[in-house]
Formats: C-alpha cells, structure tokens, sequence
C-alpha cells in the first residue's frame, strides 16, 4: 500500500509540473504589483529644413536670360538638332502669371533688320511637388498655339523652355525675374 501511494504521488508530481496546482500546467508566477509601463515612443526624427515657402507665382516678370545671354545681346536661338533657327537680340520682353493660373507672355525682339513681337497666353498647372531647394515645377499650356512648355519658378524667378519657331521642339530656355 505504501508503495501504491507513493508511486501515485510520483505520478502526480509529474503530471503537475511542479506548480502549486498538482491538475494543471505550470504556469508562471503572477506577477507581484501592476504591470510594468512600456516606455514612451521615441519622438519623430527630424527630416531637416523644410522647403522654403513659395510666395505665389503671380506677378509680373521681365525677361532677364535668353539661353546663356542677357537682354540686349545677340543671340542664336536654334533647335536641339542644332538647324539655326535665326539670330536675334531680344528687349521689353515681359510675363505675367497671376493667381487663377494664366500666363500672358510678350516677346519683343530684332534680327537688327526688322522689329518682330511674339504674343502667348493660356494657363499653367504644377507639374510636380515643390524640391527641397524650393524649385515649383510647372506645365504651361498655350490657348495661342495649342501646345505646352515646361518651366519652373524659383525664388522670384521663371525660367521656362519654349518652342520658339513652333516646330514643336522645345527649342529656347527664357529666364524671367519677378518685378512686382
């Protein structure tokens, strides 16, 4: 009898693994007191300096580069396959671009023979997001001619890339400053 009793004791021990309940599993010890608190999250990394605002593109600009060259100086406008198109010498060439997003562009420029002038307008839509430099890019679409340029407007600046014998090859770069 005292081996039956002993050996059903052993059985028991066994079966419990070794907890305070001699039926059940072993489970751990609850734990003594309230939970502990998970530590805060770390706060969020900096992603550096955001870009720099854009005051509005509308205004008025005037033309301050022709490709590589200023106003004033002859300069040879030709198409990337490199047919020239004519040399001229650009003046009072102005842009406007106000808040409902339309443009009216004047070109007025010489061959040193004869007077020619070069009227555009339509509206513009951004074209992308704004770069971390601050570069707001844009599509203009001409209501003049019925195609489209690109450009983009930087710190007080417009530089647009234009089809200036209407070929459809973006084939002249203009850049304009902002006076108002």
């Amino acid at each position: 009898m005292k081996v039956l009793a002993l050996g059903l004791a052993l059985a028991l021990a066994a079966c419990s693994g070794g907890s305070r309940d001699a039926t059940g599993p072993d489970l751990p010890d609850p734990p003594a007191g309230p939970p502990p608190q998970q530590p805060p999250p770390p706060p969020p990394q900096d992603p550096g300096p955001a870009p720099a605002p854009q005051p509005g593109v509308q205004g008025s600009y005037v033309l301050e580069r022709i490709n590589e060259s200023e106003p004033g100086q002859l300069v040879t406008i030709a198409n990337p396959d490199g047919l020239v198109i004519g040399l001229y010498r650009f003046e009072a060439t102005t842009m406007s671009m106000d808040a409902l997003q339309t443009f009216a562009l004047s070109l007025s420029y010489t061959d040193d023979k004869a007077q020619f002038s070069l009227d555009d307008a339509g509206e513009f839509k951004q074209a992308g997001p704004i770069s971390q430099e601050g570069a707001l890019p844009l599509t203009f679409y001409s209501d003049t001619y019925g195609d489209q340029f690109t450009g983009v407007v930087l710190q007080g600046m417009v530089a647009i890339k234009y089809d200036f014998d209407g070929d459809g090859q973006l084939d002249t770069s203009f850049g304009f400053r902002r006076v108002n």
